[in-house]
């Protein structure tokens, strides 16, 4: 029978397209990860990885076969579950140590999350509070495979095992540096969040509104960066309302009018399997029962 430490063999041999690399990411022997190798391949009777042709024996360089193609997509599933089921039972003990691990999108970690963390320390003053703050996607990613308790983003969630509560409206404003002349919006410079980010499918819904389709694009992964880079002179952006007050009111850049209101919804979102241990959170953080 195979087993989980074969397939993560395996799958370190197909991440690393080698099995040089492979034994050097996991602390083996070339020799032995070559044996673990052979003998999932024995058990399979069927060939999982190829020599690159033109590669000295000594390189150790490898490609995948069709069967190695398909064993790679479930070890990478089955070691994500085993992952998850370790980190769930982690998580209980966690919740029993008065631990808590938040996961943050990054306009809610850098401006909403602090006042959460204060009314979560006067609720349990012994909390101990971790914060992973990164794109909207990532936090999701994290909250599937329990590596955060919670999750506070900044876009809808689809994904079964997630539950998602809204609790909080936000707004969007578009913003321009303070010498812009008005050029028309598909011409100019556009400076847009990284993929994965929900202000960036924002930004990308904002165009489809107003029927443009800009070739002047600048990606940034964090809304600062991109304030800033307004700020001198380098294009126009829509960012969340909340990062502007302080660069509007210095004169620093300056908002462009936009047809209509502009607001997102902020949700809470938790595994399901946790959902219940966390439900003492809700009211902190504004969501009604």
């Amino acid at each position: 029978m195979i087993s989980l430490r074969q397939l993560q063999v395996f799958k370190t041999i197909a991440d690393t397209s080698g099995l040089t690399a492979a034994s050097k990411r996991l602390n083996m022997t070339t020799s032995a990860v070559s044996i673990n190798l052979k003998d999932i391949e024995q058990q399979l009777g069927t060939r999982l990885v190829v020599r690159e042709r033109g590669r000295k024996r000594s390189s150790q360089k490898v490609e995948l076969t069709a069967a190695g193609f398909w064993l790679y997509e479930r070890a990478d599933r089955i070691l994500s579950i085993s992952d998850g089921t370790k980190r769930y039972f982690e998580q209980l003990q966690n919740n029993s140590r008065e631990m808590l691990n938040i996961g943050a999108s990054q306009t809610v970690g850098n401006y909403w999350l602090p006042a959460y963390i204060n009314a979560l320390k006067q609720q349990r003053s012994s909390l101990k509070i971790n914060v992973h703050i990164s794109n909207t996607d990532e936090i999701l990613n994290r909250i599937e495979s329990f590596q955060d308790d919670i999750g506070l983003v900044e876009g809808p969630n689809s994904r079964g095992d997630i539950l998602a509560k809204p609790f909080k409206e936000d707004s969007m404003t578009l913003i321009a540096p303070p010498d812009d002349e008005g050029q028309m919006l598909e011409l100019q410079p556009w400076l847009i969040r990284e993929t994965g980010s929900a202000t960036r499918r924002l930004t990308e819904k904002l165009w489809a509104k107003l029927g443009i389709k800009p070739e002047n694009v600048t990606e940034l992964n964090t809304n600062e960066s991109i304030i800033h880079s307004v700020a001198s002179g380098i294009g126009v952006a829509y960012v969340p309302s909340i990062t502007t007050p302080l660069m509007l009111e210095a004169g620093l850049v300056k908002s462009l009018p936009t047809e209509g209101a502009h607001y997102r919804t902020l949700y809470y979102v938790t595994h399901s399997d946790l959902s219940s241990r966390m439900a003492w959170i809700e009211p902190i953080i504004g969501i009604a029962n």
